[in-house]
């Protein structure tokens, strides 16, 4: 389909694509050169610029270039883009104009203004740039690839209406198929659900087709080549697929066919008047309503890089618009398996398999036989569910196979979807990337779906069913929808300042909502940590001098001998992490070596990773030997603990006695081998270290087990603590993704208050900034280069 946008092409692209054959030339049809904006004061013009390739368009103002004698400015009502644009973007086309640049090589549009030496155009001239097409003779058959794309749809137009040729429609869903008949094709073929070599014999009576317009490449330009008859041509237009074929030149002499490409582009440098030529003939056309462009859709300029993933996803990308297979349920032997499949041929394909005429009721469960299409020979008795899209998972036709779990029963219908026409293997996470990118998910929600299917704890699964119904994307768009209209305000107010229309105080207003914004996100980015524990774990360290239990302490805690307990002081060298369920909430406990001063490498090497575990905890359990607690007088436990801590988080010196008290408020002292301490001296220790402020204080015995109780029901309140209710107040961040664009937004909010005073366009271009990084969160802008990482983490199937 062919996109059309309400814009203003930029000059630089058109002035280097065209500006060098209309110099001392007299155009005769096209006017492009440079353009602007109807609106504009005549100094600038709004354009959708690609600043960086791979990067969304950044919208700006650019000043108009001076005119040339023999140039004409034009003020551009339309800009075709199509996937030949959005391969430019991509830094994929064949020719690359320099960045700066703005895509859309087709316009139309009004002269403005005409140089000195242009006779043969008039201010107030309509101008177009369409296509090229190759030539071929009448009664022709003609195939034509991707025939709903914007070069096949145009092909099938003029093959039919102006050469009187037969053309026969290929495309990769009915929908296109249907669509190019309209435009005059008289048979259509579904390539991804038919074969295209042996359909092509049936309507040609195994003649062949004399043309083939291909726009795809791979598989289907192999299939069209040889099924062209007797002295076909083959041209070669593009490759969507992404796939570039090759022809042995052998193949060539079989049928004396020949092949040749068309790049209507190189013709404005090589053959100008041939250029000219065939922009005339199409206004001609359009003029005597031979031909009509097919719009699928308007969008606005500021809308430019929404429809460039509209264009990326509608057109001819040959895996995006294939089916796709695979086990959903894991592929563990169980009772019941669910096999997905998603894309245009689920239907035909359901159809296949149960034998049936029609689909079962839409979102309804059907008890049916499951036939190999191939033998006729039945393979199990299933429950299948039809999905319609777009209501369904990925937005797409999608159907369910609920069948026994048996591994020849699977075995038997994957091979059975695998030998299907247009069915291919589901890539991991390639459902869901298919439910983003038609809009059923946004990123946010993706990743809500990725963490539930890995949550292992109560709070895990809360948090991230939560995040997956939408509340962490709700706030993130209500932020953005706010600082939307805090630019749209900004934008008018430098735009329309002197008109009488613009409220006074809409400045304050705007400075006024972006200072709110900034505080709800730099709350929300202090509240961070809580939703990350949640997800990656609270991170708990067990530490303390040598011998005094910490090993026997995780045992304990675990259930189970994960570390090495022995009676000689300094065993435990290395750091042991085991990850546990708290009363729902995750941990990830860590076992240290004992801190002391040593002269062995390998322990002092302990010891330093030691610290750095501490230095990264959220919990800090300090075990200590509760004999040697009582081998200290009363009034110098206190500076014993701290002397314990500071060995643990610094150097021991003077100076950061204060820090070591303070975190030795935050941690829990754990005072282990309490079997060998009479009862009345215990009561004594306890007494003593609540004195001394400390609370969170747990006598206890690993080796009997005595005060372990209360131990866990301490650490369990504090675990909870930190990571909070995950279904009270506001949704939590959950990824360090999330973090790095809150605080770009941020910062970028703080340089709009600094630039606020000195010049309004660069403040505001800050508010642009910022809405640019909340949208990258939640996918509106800029996904791509983050959904390779994000969609790997998911199983196949999903």
């Amino acid at each position: 389909a062919v996109v059309v946008m309400s814009c203003s092409i930029p000059h630089r692209i058109l002035r280097d694509v065209v500006r060098r054959n209309c110099l001392a030339r007299k155009i005769t049809g096209l006017a492009a050169t440079y353009m602007s904006s109807a609106k504009d004061s005549g100094l600038s013009y709004q354009a959708a610029v690609c600043t960086e390739l791979k990067k969304p368009l950044v919208i700006q103002k650019l000043p108009l270039l001076p005119l040339k004698s023999t140039e004409v400015r034009v003020d551009v009502h339309y800009c075709g883009v199509n996937f030949a644009d959005f391969l430019v973007c991509r830094g994929l086309y064949q020719e690359q104009p320099p960045i700066p640049f703005t895509p859309g090589m087709e316009f139309t549009g009004s002269v403005l203004e005409v140089g000195p030496n242009v006779t043969a155009i008039r201010k107030g001239d309509r101008v177009i740039g369409v296509s090229y097409f190759g030539a071929m003779a009448e009664q022709e058959t003609v195939l034509v690839t991707a025939a709903a794309g914007a070069a096949g749809l145009a092909a099938v137009d003029f093959a039919s209406h102006i050469l009187n040729t037969k053309v026969i429609a290929a495309a990769g869903t009915d929908e296109k198929c249907e669509l190019a008949v309209q435009k005059g094709a008289v048979a259509s073929i579904n390539y991804t659900t038919k074969n295209l070599k042996e359909e092509l014999k049936k309507l040609t009576a195994n003649k062949g087709v004399n043309v083939v317009f291909d726009a795809v490449g791979g598989d289907i330009f192999k299939d069209a080549f040889s099924s062209l008859a007797w002295e076909g041509r083959i041209v070669v237009v593009g490759f969507a697929g992404g796939n570039i074929p090759s022809v042995p030149a052998n193949l060539l002499l079989l049928k004396n066919v020949a092949a040749m490409g068309i790049y209507w582009g190189r013709y404005q440098h090589e053959d100008f008047p041939t250029f000219s030529r065939s922009i005339m003939s199409a206004v001609q056309y359009c003029q005597e309503g031979r031909i009509k462009p097919w719009v699928g859709a308007v969008y606005k300029l500021q809308q430019c890089n929404f429809r460039a993933n509209f264009v990326r996803t509608q057109c001819s990308d040959a895996r995006e618009r294939s089916t796709i297979f695979a086990m959903s349920s894991g592929q563990s032997r169980c009772a019941v398996a669910v096999i997905r499949v998603s894309g245009p041929a689920s239907s035909k394909t359901l159809i296949r398999l149960t034998g049936q005429r029609a689909l079962p009721p839409a979102r309804a469960a059907a008890l049916r036989p499951l036939l190999d299409p191939g033998t006729g020979e039945r393979l199990d008795m299933a429950l299948v569910l039809w999905f319609p899209g777009p209501r369904s998972y990925t937005g797409e036709d999608c159907c369910e196979l609920h069948v026994h779990g048996g591994p020849a029963v699977l075995s038997g219908v994957l091979q059975a979807l695998a030998c299907s026409p247009g069915l291919q293997p589901a890539e991991a996470g390639e459902f869901t990337k298919r439910a983003f990118l038609n809009g059923k998910l946004d990123l946010t929600e993706v990743e809500g779906l990725g963490d539930l299917i890995h949550a292992e704890t109560e709070a895990q699964r809360r948090q991230a069913l939560r995040q997956m119904s939408g509340d962490l994307g709700h706030l993130y768009r209500g932020w953005s929808e706010r600082l939307t209209r805090c630019l749209a305000h900004a934008e008018a107010y430098i735009d329309f300042s002197e008109d009488d229309n613009i409220e006074e105080g809409i400045l304050d207003q705007v400075d006024s909502d972006v200072r709110a914004l900034q505080s709800e996100i730099d709350l929300h980015l202090h509240d961070s940590r809580r939703g990350e524990r949640l997800r990656d774990g609270v991170h708990v360290a067990i530490v303390g001098p040598p011998n005094a239990g910490k090993s026997s302490l995780l045992n304990r805690i675990c259930q189970k001998p994960a570390a090495i307990v022995s009676p000689t002081a300094g065993t435990t060298r290395d750091v042991v992490e085991m990850a546990l369920n708290l009363g729902g909430y995750p941990v990830l406990l860590s076992d240290t070596a004992g801190l002391r001063e040593t002269c062995d490498p390998v322990e002092r090497e302990g010891v330093r990773r030691a610290r750095e575990r501490l230095c990264q905890a959220d919990v800090a359990v300090l075990v200590l030997d509760a004999t040697e607690l009582l081998s200290e007088r009363t009034n110098a436990v206190l500076p014993f603990l701290r002397d314990h801590l500071s060995r643990v988080t610094v150097d021991g010196s003077d100076e950061h006695q204060a820090e070591a008290s303070s975190a030795l408020a935050d941690s829990i002292v754990v005072c282990n081998k309490t079997d060998l301490v009479q009862l009345e001296e215990r009561d004594k220790l306890h007494l003593v270290l609540e004195e001394q402020g400390l609370h969170q204080v747990c006598l206890l015995s690993c080796k009997t087990g005595s005060g372990f109780d209360d131990f866990l029901c301490l650490l369990g309140e504090q675990v909870e603590k930190m990571c909070g209710n995950p279904l009270a107040g506001s949704p939590s961040l959950t990824q360090a993704r999330h973090r790095l664009h809150l605080h770009n937004c941020a910062q970028a909010l703080t340089e709009y208050h600094h630039y606020r005073e000195l010049d309004l366009v660069l403040a505001t271009e800050q508010l642009r900034v910022a809405l640019r990084q909340l949208g990258k969160i939640t996918g509106k802008v800029g996904a791509e280069e983050i959904l390779e990482v994000i969609f790997r983490d998911f199983c196949i199937g999903k």
